[in-house]
């Protein structure tokens, strides 16, 4: 597929026909395009702009980019070293990110996705030809903002006493029983679909739920504009820079508790009509 529209490395291509069962190149672009008819439909259904949220129309959702992390041997190791570590993928779409981490190794049923629309998470078992049963990754369809998903409360005293040996991720429907209980937390190309004080609440909502043990991460990658813009932006439409936003986390945890790195995943930068230029970096926050 070098030469396809889907322009997948030859990784990617194998474990797309491994999960489809799907051999033959041709049937398998037959069948994401059909996939991808549906998944924009459902764009349309739920009035989301295209625009904002492009996974769909660039076929990203064929991709495994999660392997590209710099954290990523890192994050799986966290399942070697810890009994039942749980892994949340913070608006997961089709769960493609979560299809990867298991083919490496992790659990399905030690790993959860979040979206606002189900309707994506149900088109992901058609994509890669799954049901519920053979991929037992739980799924909550909500807003991680709304506190009747995940509560507002970064207290160690009023966190449930939930057995993670017996815990069903698979029947949860919202995240607060997993405060302080998360190993490794992935957010792609989420934080920049929001204002830079939402990037902020999403933050401490991610912090709540991160196991304060060494080696837990917060992780993923998105779009930030280069530092000499982002100073001469304000206001509520402003977007943060590399810097501002891992200056935004160290705000979030107390200090010497983490540390935050990231780096530029994408030059030149690129123009885009919603950003204008930009640059995509791969970031992480890890307990120390």
């Amino acid at each position: 597929m070098s030469n396809s529209r889907f322009d997948v490395d030859p990784e990617d291509l194998s474990l797309l026909q491994t999960l489809t069962g799907i051999a033959s190149g041709k049937e398998l672009e037959e069948h994401i395009s059909v996939v991808q008819n549906k998944a924009n439909r459902v764009h349309c259904l739920t009035n989301i702009q295209i625009h904002n949220y492009p996974c769909i129309g660039l076929f990203t959702f064929t991709k495994f980019s999660i392997k590209l992390s710099p954290n990523y041997q890192q994050v799986l190791s966290l399942i070697r070293s810890r009994k039942d570590a749980l892994f949340l993928d913070v608006g997961c779409c089709v769960g493609n990110a979560l299809r990867k981490v298991v083919a490496d190794g992790w659990p399905a049923g030690n790993t959860i996705g979040i979206d606002l629309h189900k309707e994506f998470w149900d088109i992901g078992h058609e994509l890669f030809r799954s049901t519920s049963d053979s991929f037992p990754a739980g799924f909550i369809g909500g807003d991680i903002f709304d506190d009747t998903i995940l509560a507002p409360i970064d207290d160690p005293d009023t966190i449930l006493n939930l057995n993670l040996e017996t815990v069903d991720l698979h029947h949860l429907t919202f995240l607060t029983p997993l405060r302080r209980r998360v190993s490794a937390i992935y957010a792609c190309n989420v934080f920049h679909l929001f204002t830079v004080e939402k990037q902020s609440k999403l933050a401490k909502r991610l912090a709540y739920l991160l196991m304060r043990k060494p080696g837990s991460v917060i992780f993923g990658s998105h779009g930030v504009v280069p530092a000499q813009r982002a100073e001469k932006d304000i206001g509520p439409n402003s977007f943060h820079s590399a810097e501002s936003f891992a200056k935004m986390w160290s705000e979030v945890f107390e200090a010497g508790s983490v540390e935050i790195s990231w780096k530029i995943k994408v030059r030149p930068q690129r123009r885009l009509s919603v950003l204008g230029e930009w640059d995509i970096i791969w970031w992480s926050v890890t307990c120390i």
